[in-house]
């Protein structure tokens, strides 16, 4: 299995055919951004930062592409593509750091050697959010240009992939979805719509540069299925985002709208191709055996989707037609309004879907429904992350401990009793009840929790997280491999864990997040402190006294067979 030089050409006329785009849109659009008042005039910023970024781009979904190809789409790891996926990512790195002041110069309307002095570089660059995301963004690409040259087993490689999807991130979450009115759909759209994208395009390049090696028509086939729920994704993702940012009068009638017509015609259009490659080309290889028809399509493919990336860096230089418009500061913050104080009645009708957590807790709801106790877990994240508890979260702390509590204990205890056994993960018991009781602690008494309630992706990572912990403590916890006595010890322990952190809760004498919850100015949340000690109540009914239920289950339970103690689990 090795890449030959028709597709490094191909990558290579692709990159610079995705610049070409960006640059002759720019010298169309560009100026909206000077009128807009969002970016200087440096030519060398407002033209190289956006090839610098598809630059960026192009080795950040290769990276993604070599992971994805050795760690799913083979039945076995294959060094090949890891390394590709380690050089692409020394590409990624090299691109994010030229970013930097490429973006200072932009931003601030200076010379691009004004930022040559490395001193000042770096004392500006960690002022600026964009800057502090594409610094983050070069460290993830070193970490996985270093740890490709040592993983050797597929675990290892999708832990790297998981890691690589991670570092698209950053960025996203600095650009315009992440402010004004629904940031929280947009941000959300657009992580959704990045992560789909460089799956498809890193595997349908990884797929054609290997198409002569083993284990192709494994690879093909498994790819086909995966390209069909990425341009799902990307479809569904595009739209929303779309409708978020731009009303459709606009869509015709801005250099925004067109550049998402553009995008969405496109993306129909590699839709097409996509289908012609199944029907033809993968039925070739699952017959033949022999990849030569995946460089017909998949050439023209390939191309499409780079100039789509230049597309998407152009669109990325453009500002939205409405950002100008004055919205509440509710809105601002929270990126939608709240109708009046939360009671009963809101938490069940006033409901906002979260488009991460609530799709994939239906996603995985659909692919596993046989069992009742799964569905019931899934519909828990749904409830905490987007009915009327979801909504409330962000800005009152005591509805926040409640959708933390479901998330955490709620819907981990209902989706351990209703997973398969061959999925079941276990720690160490001791790790288990470490890390989740250890979870409340850091994120609430750390300053992590005020870092999220503005930022939409730091919020839905920390309800990930506590969704994560909550699964490992339980499967080990009551899983029949671990002692009864031990499990026993485990959850009494976190019991009083999470009794130290409710009443902590009650007795802290200054309100955790005070001002970003002023900075709402919502009249019917005026005692902080008040609503942080009924999050206290709240973390005793609705985590502590769960947790004692379970400790009192393991109390009672005689040492019996493990598959009959397994499916007693409350």
């Amino acid at each position: 299995m090795r890449v030959s030089p028709k597709t490094g050409a191909l990558l290579a006329i692709g990159t610079v055919v995705a610049c070409l785009v960006t640059v002759g849109l720019l010298s169309v659009t560009g100026n909206d951004f000077t009128v807009a008042g969002l970016r200087g005039t440096d030519l060398y910023a407002s033209y190289g930062l956006p090839v610098v970024r598809v630059l960026a781009e192009l080795g950040a979904v290769v990276c993604v592409g070599g992971l994805l190809f050795s760690g799913f789409l083979l039945p076995e790891p294959h060094r090949v593509p890891i390394r590709i996926a380690g050089s692409a990512a020394v590409l990624w790195a090299l691109a994010a750091l030229l970013s930097v002041p490429f973006t200072l110069a932009d931003v601030y309307a200076r010379p691009l050697s004004y930022f040559m002095d490395f001193d000042r570089l770096v004392e500006i660059a960690f002022a600026v959010e964009p800057t502090r995301a594409w610094m983050l963004t070069a460290l993830i690409a070193v970490v996985i240009a270093g740890a490709t040259t040592r993983i050797t087993t597929q675990r290892a490689t999708r832990g790297l992939l998981g890691l690589a999807l991670f570092g698209l991130v950053p960025v996203a979450s600095s650009g315009h979805s992440s402010s004004g009115g629904d940031h929280d759909w947009a941000t959300a759209s657009l992580l959704i719509h990045l992560v789909a994208a460089a799956l498809w395009v890193g595997g349908l390049i990884a797929v054609v540069a290997y198409r002569k090696g083993e284990h192709l028509t494994t690879a093909v086939t498994r790819f086909s299925t995966l390209a069909l729920w990425c341009w799902i994704a990307l479809a569904a993702s595009g739209a929303i985002n779309a409708l978020v940012r731009v009303k459709l009068p606009n869509l015709f009638t801005t250099s925004y709208g067109v550049l998402v017509v553009a995008k969405l015609v496109a993306l129909v259009v590699l839709g097409v191709f996509g289908y012609f490659q199944r029907q033809h080309s993968v039925r070739e290889v699952v017959k033949h055996g022999t990849g030569r028809a995946l460089m017909k399509l998949g050439a023209v493919e390939v191309l499409l989707m780079l100039m789509t990336i230049g597309l998407a860096a152009a669109l990325a230089r453009t500002p939205p037609p409405d950002h100008n418009e004055i919205v509440p500061t509710v809105e601002l913050k929270l990126g939608y309004v709240l109708s009046g104080p939360p009671d009963p009645m809101k938490f069940l009708t006033d409901w906002r879907f979260d488009l991460l957590l609530g799709t994939a807790a239906i996603v995985l709801a659909v692919i596993h429904r046989r069992s009742p106790s799964w569905v019931a877990g899934c519909a828990a994240i749904v409830i905490a992350t987007s009915s009327g508890i979801g909504r409330y979260a962000p800005a009152v702390f005591s509805v926040d401990v409640v959708s933390t509590m479901i998330l955490a204990i709620g819907a981990p205890i209902l989706l351990t009793r209703g997973m398969p056994q061959k999925y079941r993960v276990l720690l160490h018991p001791i790790a288990a009840t470490v890390l989740f009781s250890s979870s409340f602690y850091l994120v609430y008494f750390t300053g992590v929790f005020e870092w999220s309630l503005d930022q939409p992706v730091v919020r839905a990572g920390i309800h990930l997280w506590f969704l994560l912990v909550g699964l490992a403590f339980f499967l080990t916890a009551f899983a029949p491999e671990v002692p009864v006595k031990t499990r026993r010890v485990m959850v009494f322990a976190a019991c009083a864990a999470q009794s130290v952190f409710a009443g902590a809760l009650l007795i802290l004498d200054h309100p955790i997040g005070e001002q970003f919850y002023r900075s709402l100015r919502l009249p019917w949340v005026s005692d902080l402190l008040a609503s942080q000690q009924l999050g206290g109540a709240v973390a005793i009914g609705f985590g502590v006294v769960p947790l004692l239920v379970s400790g009192l289950f393991l109390l009672v339970t005689p040492q019996r067979a493990r598959e009959r103690e397994l499916t007693s689990i409350p």
